[in-house]
């Protein structure tokens, strides 16, 4: 799924938005990614290339849902304010481009 593809909801409206997703490798070798403005939306899995389509993915379908519905999306917090990792290492950070 191409990341930059248009992100349509109801009666055709598109949505310009980004939100940042970050990214740790686990102990046990697989990636896991999440979005911290959006909660609820994470992807766990074997490669970092598939948890960036899966979060990509899930990030896009609740901001259709959302749109469909009427409901405001989440402002995105800057980037200086994002976690920098924790106990287990440091994070990556991946801005995620929805248009």
């Amino acid at each position: 799924m191409n990341m930059l593809s248009p992100v349509t909801g109801f009666r055709g409206r598109t949505m310009d938005t980004c939100y940042y997703a970050l990214i740790r490798k686990a102990q046990d070798g697989r990636f896991i990614a999440w979005v911290p403005d959006l909660p609820g939306v994470t992807a766990a899995g074997p490669s970092e290339d598939e948890v960036v389509r899966e979060v990509s993915r899930s990030t896009r379908e609740l901001l259709r849902v959302m749109l469909i519905k009427g409901l405001p999306h989440p402002a995105t917090s800057p980037v200086d304010e994002l976690p920098l990792g924790d106990h287990a290492g440091r994070y990556r950070r991946l801005l995620l481009i929805l248009s």
